[in-house]
């Protein structure tokens, strides 16, 4: 009882952690719309709907732990270590930056801080410490699939019908260099599309034997 009561307020920090990240995004951009199109604040904000409706079953005393549970909290987790890895590794380095309206650079680094390293590092940690594991299974990380390759149906979607990203150290249409046609080519495109599948499943499989193997501990 005591672990669940501890995990349960480590649920209401992951989902203050959200929040925040968000909202420090949201408040200081020049256009909503470009700022919620990029995919980092759509898989925090998915990650925020799934830890809101853990602490309403929490609170109205439901079961949620259900197979169905274990199934789409490792695509949030995938979806939202996407964010971090992605940032950290291919993004930061290269000036990449969602453009945001600051009045001081102590926002912006707060603002980057919360959405691509403190969030991602909180749900990962909320699996790591108190799911229950062996409930991934093997055929989980296609799934797991759906919010990466969904967020490239919405780009070109929401570029086809007028909506523009702010192009710091990406693309003006499609957010990204790596998902920008007119200036990687197609075969470019679906180069990278394929390479980025190929290391979410290496990362996602490494996931579920990691998990398993914790079960027979």
């Amino acid at each position: 009882m005591k672990k669940e009561k501890i995990s349960n307020i480590y649920k209401l920090l992951v989902i203050l952690s959200l929040l925040t990240g968000i909202l420090l995004n949201v408040v200081h951009t020049t256009s909503i719309s470009a700022i919620l199109s990029y995919y980092t604040l759509q898989s925090n904000i998915i990650c925020l709907v799934m830890f809101v409706r853990i602490i309403i079953a929490i609170i109205l005393k439901r079961d949620y732990r259900s197979s169905r549970y274990y199934l789409w909290k490792g695509a949030v987790v995938m979806a939202i270590l996407v964010t971090a890895i992605t940032y950290q590794v291919a993004l930061a380095p290269k000036g990449f930056q969602m453009d945001i309206s600051y009045t001081m650079r102590t926002e912006r680094y707060w603002a980057n801080l919360f959405v691509h390293i403190i969030s991602p590092s909180l749900v990962l940690l909320d699996y790591v410490i108190f799911d229950q594991k062996g409930n991934f299974k093997y055929k989980y990380p296609l799934v797991w699939l759906c919010f990466p390759w969904g967020y490239v149906i919405y780009v070109y979607t929401y570029s086809a019908l007028g909506g523009r990203f702010f192009g710091i150290g990406g693309s003006r249409e499609y957010a990204y260099k790596f998902l920008d046609y007119k200036q990687i080519g197609y075969l470019g495109v679906i180069k990278w599309i394929f390479v980025f599948t190929l290391l979410i499943l290496m990362l996602s499989y490494i996931i579920v034997f990691w998990d398993k193997r914790k079960k027979h501990k």
